[in-house]
């Protein structure tokens, strides 16, 4: 089994660990280990943090995808 060491964990996340590890009567360490498992094993609806709501589907552009080219064109036409 291998060895994870924790450096710098901010006190106030300590105790909360703490606490939850003794509602569920386990150690720190199996709490650890069964947050880190939840964490990696629990399905993720987006690639983004949080719970930010799905990107909706791409739209196809009849004229092909906008090119950053295109976009300061339009940007610098708009300003004249």
């Amino acid at each position: 089994m291998s060895t994870l060491v924790v450096k710098n964990l901010p006190e106030q996340l300590h105790e909360r660990l703490k606490a939850q590890a003794q509602q569920h009567h386990r150690s720190i360490t199996k709490e650890a280990i069964a947050l880190i498992e939840q964490g990696l094993l629990a399905p993720r609806a987006t690639a983004s943090h949080g719970d930010a709501p799905p990107l909706p589907p791409l739209v196809r552009l009849p004229g092909g995808p906008l090119t950053a080219e295109w976009i300061e064109a339009a940007i610098a036409d708009g300003r004249s």
